[in-house]
């Protein structure tokens, strides 16, 4: 597969005919979806994500939009948010803004959103997504007020203000007869940008004289960036009427905030991906009330930090992401993109912060440090097996729910709403300067709830691959293709199969590997050499899969111990799996 489109305008004449038949009237411009992918999102003029998207009749089924296309939805609401230390003369130091469940921005321009190729598309799913109807409810009308408002936006395109296109002739200027609006080689673009100015209005502070401009783009015909939406954010330091020359912002962090809601709201869990900087949503049960009607199992949804924030050293060795370009002379401030992920859930140890008040202003800002309650206080989250954890670095539930190891969600809380902050940051500002990010919302569809979290790292991986293309060919201007990594696909193993443990002989700790072709029961046990149980490792439900466990004997003499598992899955004959029920471990102290 290629993710490669013909960068080509379209023919005057279809355009002149089409718009001789059109209605006089457009769709609405502060707002517009993406859709041209597997998965929908919406977006407001002033960064906003509105819920918009429902099923009659289930509770708690108000979404952005859906995942996959056309069935349930997997987020309620998500949003770039920021904070920091403003030094400009106002005496509330810390503040911060941006969309949570309502916003503090005003739009500076309105929507623009646009299709390379939607002059060549029947844009029936177009329309029907655009004014949430079904399919058998679009008309002429709408379909025409569709082609309508691409045509006004690819002549209109702010280029000039900011917005991504594709300069075909070089010539460093936007030629809507010539050129792509739009993040080249992308099927499908939206840019907006706003300023802070209503900040008082979501936690109580006052503004810092913010633009930011959001781009967002998406592919179609790709098996595994159909189901993605890129995000970049990109924040400039105006400063206020009163701010000084010197203004500047210290500690300040950028955020992206969600609302996960897979289905119905009330049987969701979420945790973190270190590896690839993914925070992720994904159903507690195997069945949801939302997308039974559609699916046996439930997707799972997450958002990955594919760069943080660089600032200029002008030293020629170091290189980093802006404007989408490789760039010399810049350099990331912090080491990985995400570098705090904070999970509120149900019952859990703190709250939201409080809206309008300059309270939720301190609560939010300490989030965004790593730390609970109420800036400047440094209370710690209450972390795995109680211990305590907090500041630079927080990555709360890291664990792996797939093989069910490490700190993940449903221990000491059952299921229920949850919410992800995943920051970027510390780093500093300066009058006129920049901070951009650029992440990836993915969506991911397995063959059950837990499954579903496989595919969503999966496609992951391919987005990741595809921004990393899209970044090296804008840097180097060449023409704009990608062929899709080979990233292995987890496949399921043959046998039940026990393993032997690595090391062996051991002190203090080995590792046991087990292997499952279909779900099953589990229970693994180490005994000594007279027989006597020793330590359960294992004694629950276990997904089809490859599992590690750790066993430790420091509390155990040298000698010979046994461990044997069985497997209960009346579905499968297990005597002709070539099972090996018992390995022989030994202890060498």
């Amino acid at each position: 597969m290629h993710l490669k489109y013909i960068l080509i305008n379209p023919p005057a004449l279809f355009i002149t005919v089409l718009l001789i038949n059109i209605p006089l009237f457009s769709q609405d411009t502060t707002k517009g979806v993406m859709d041209v992918g597997n998965i929908t999102s919406w977006i407001r003029n002033d960064g906003f994500h509105p819920a918009v998207v429902g099923v009659g009749g289930i509770a708690g089924s108000d979404w952005n939009g859906t995942f996959p296309k056309g069935t349930a939805g997997s987020v309620y609401t998500e949003g770039i948010c920021w904070g920091g230390k403003v030094f400009d003369g106002n005496d509330k130091l810390v503040r911060v803004n941006g969309s949570t469940y309502w916003d503090g921005n005003y739009p500076l321009t309105r929507m623009f959103r646009v299709r390379s190729l939607y002059y060549k598309k029947y844009l029936k799913d177009d329309a029907a997504n655009t004014f949430l109807v079904p399919d058998s409810a679009v008309t002429d009308s709408m379909i025409n007020m569709v082609y309508e408002q691409y045509q006004k936006d690819w002549n209109e395109w702010p280029a000039d203000k900011g917005a991504p296109f594709y300069d075909k002739n070089k010539d460093g200027k936007y030629e809507p007869d010539i050129d792509i609006p739009g993040v080249p080689g992308a099927a499908q673009t939206i840019w907006i940008s706003y300023d802070d100015g209503n900040s008082i209005y979501l936690y109580g502070s006052p503004p810092i004289g913010l633009e930011v401009q959001e781009t967002y783009w998406a592919y179609d015909n790709e098996e595994h960036l159909d189901n993605v939406i890129f995000k970049n954010a990109k924040i400039i330091y105006r400063g206020l009427s009163s701010s000084a020359t010197d203004s500047h912002i210290d500690s300040m962090f950028i955020v992206n905030f969600s609302d996960i809601n897979l289905g119905s709201y009330d049987d969701d869990y979420i945790g973190c991906d270190t590896a690839i900087n993914l925070g992720y949503g994904y159903n507690a049960e195997p069945v949801d009330e939302a997308y039974k009607n559609y699916f046996s199992s439930v997707p799972a949804i997450g958002y990955t930090f594919i760069h943080g924030v660089a600032k200029r050293t002008g030293n020629p060795l170091d290189s980093a992401i802006i404007d989408l370009k490789w760039k010399k002379g810049y350099r990331y401030f912090n080491s990985r993109p995400m570098t705090v992920y904070i999970a509120h859930r149900t019952g859990g140890d703190f709250v939201d912060p409080q809206g309008l008040s300059y309270t939720g202003t301190l609560e939010f800002y300490n989030f965004m440090r790593g730390y609970n309650g109420a800036y400047p206080h440094n209370y710690l989250f209450m972390g795995e097996d109680q211990n305590q954890i907090g500041g630079y670095g927080t990555f709360m539930l890291p664990g792996d729910p797939v093989t069910h190891t490490g700190w993940i969600d449903g221990v000491t809380e059952g299921p229920g709403a949850r919410r992800m902050w995943m920051v970027t940051g510390p780093f500093n500002l300066k009058l006129d300067d920049t901070a951009e990010v650029s992440l990836a919302l993915v969506g991911g569809l397995g063959l059950d709830n837990i499954n579903s979290i496989t595919a969503l790292r999966l496609n992951t991986k391919y987005a990741i691959s595809a921004f990393n293309t899209l970044v090296n060919e804008n840097t180097s201007g060449s023409e704009f293709s990608y062929t899709p990594p080979q990233i292995a696909i987890p496949t399921l193993p043959d046998h039940y199969v026990l393993s032997q443990n690595y090391p062996n002989p051991f002190n203090p700790t080995t590792t046991i590997q087990y292997d499952l072709p279909k779900d099953a029961f589990v229970k693994l046990v180490v005994y000594d050499i007279l027989g006597r149980e020793v330590k359960t490792l294992v004694n629950e439900n276990k997904a089809a899969g490859s599992y590690k466990v750790q066993f430790d004997s420091s509390n155990l003499p040298s000698g010979v111990y046994f461990c044997r598992i069985t497997f209960t899955n009346s579905a499968s004959k297990l005597a002709n799996d070539n099972l090996t029920k018992v390995i022989k471990m030994m202890v060498l102290k």
